[in-house]
């Protein structure tokens, strides 16, 4: 039986407190720069103004955990040895909240000596000294190292033929595995490693790609090789705006001779002007990429700064109405689609409407945006699905509902 939102969700969602299981819930990563730059100058959310900040810290790790944040990408330029103590909190925050902490460094010209020496040196200090200096204190450190490193930034790619690129895949590969023997050099060797890369790199020249790969055997061993050294890649799909595309352009990254994980990443911009007008539409790419997808394969966000940029540029000034969902906890076993998804929301749209869900921990309290959402375009309807964290001991729900129109 369906009954209005605001009487069902007042039996409902304390039903389900009792058997919530952590591991249904969504598995997100996001990247957490020191620094972004949105439409209205530098963002609010950078890590140098969030990290050291208590009261922003557990604002932001809030939003991971309502949001299905379980793995931070977070670039601290040398706070590991400058302010360690406020790296330290934070790191232990995020291990409270069972969210992975990754040291994210980025990095642009691999056939210049003397940047590849300060990046290794950096690793040295920033992350194998910092988290040494925690040996028998786990909650203190880095669970991983990122490496976001991009020679299709250089010059060299940029005036290289096919053949020069090869060449700096093949430094690219190098680099990633003396990173790995530097780990195991000081005791680390089961630290697991990601980095970033680019759709575009699996494309055989046959098929119009920029790499001059000798044929598809010498493209699979590299990326084969990669994989004894990496545990897992984000593929950068910046320039694709719907899941078929992003689909089609992961596929050889996703089933391809990489070992490990590979996971899909997107720019979750959604204001005017950008691949995606609203927060909504990139909720809707993401519910899609992760019901086919994941957990091993969806979803990686760059980054921070843009994603809370498109949830304030979206602000709605809605009415309240009553709306038929259903709320409910999948049964342990039993996938949705192809995989477990855990407790979720599940709303019932129109076309011509959009949907804005929000969470309170008691009726009086303040009501915290999860999601904006409307049906998609060609659509009449949409069942709309919401991830939920029940980790109070109790919470509401509330979806209120505007006409499109209302907006324009």
């Amino acid at each position: 039986m369906k009954l209005p939102i605001h009487l069902f969700l007042l039996t409902a969602v304390l039903i389900l407190l009792g058997s919530c299981l952590a591991s249904g819930e969504l598995n997100r990563g996001v990247w957490f720069w020191g620094t972004t730059t949105t439409p209205d100058g530098p963002s609010p959310y950078g890590s140098t103004v969030v990290v050291g900040d208590s009261a922003k810290e557990d604002e932001t790790i809030a939003f991971f955990n309502t949001h299905g944040v379980k793995r931070v990408y977070g670039s601290y330029q040398n706070r590991p040895v400058s302010d360690t103590a406020a790296i330290a909190a934070w790191n232990e925050k995020l291990e409270y909240n069972f969210i992975e902490s990754q040291l994210l460094f980025g990095f642009v010209n691999i056939d210049e000596p003397t940047q590849v020496a300060t990046l290794l040196s950096n690793i040295q200090s920033r992350f194998i000294d910092y988290n040494n200096g925690f040996y028998d204190l786990p909650q203190y450190r880095f669970d991983a190292l990122h490496l976001d490193i991009e020679p299709q930034g250089t010059d060299a790619w940029d005036d290289g033929d096919g053949t020069v690129r090869r060449a700096m895949l093949e430094d690219l590969k190098d680099l990633y595995a003396d990173i790995r023997a530097l780990l195991v050099t000081e005791g680390m060797g089961t630290v697991p490693i990601y980095a970033d890369i680019p759709y575009t790199w699996d494309k055989l020249p046959v098929d119009g790609g920029s790499i001059a790969w000798a044929d598809a055997a010498d493209r699979d061993a590299w990326f084969a090789g990669i994989g004894d050294s990496l545990n897992g890649i984000s593929i950068m799909t910046f320039s694709k705006d719907t899941v078929p595309e992003l689909t089609v352009a992961t596929e050889y990254e996703r089933t391809g001779s990489f070992p490990g994980y590979a996971r899909i990443g997107i720019q979750p911009k959604g204001w005017p002007g950008q691949q995606w007008e609203s927060i909504w539409e990139v909720n809707s790419i993401l519910n899609d990429l992760e019901d086919i997808h994941a957990p091993n394969h969806a979803t990686d966000l760059e980054n921070y700064g843009f994603w809370r940029y498109s949830i304030e540029e979206s602000k709605l000034d809605p009415v309240i109405v009553d709306v038929d969902i259903v709320i409910f906890e999948d049964a342990p076993g039993i996938p949705f689609g192809e995989i477990w998804t855990g407790p979720a929301i599940y709303v019932g749209g129109e076309a011509g409407k959009i949907y804005t869900v929000k969470q309170a921990s008691d009726l009086n309290g303040q009501w915290k945006e999860m999601a904006q959402l409307k049906v998609r375009q060609g659509q009449d309807s949409e069942t709309f699905r919401v991830p939920i964290t029940l980790s109070d001991s109790r919470a509401f729900y509330k979806v209120e509902v505007v006409a499109e129109s209302a907006q324009r």
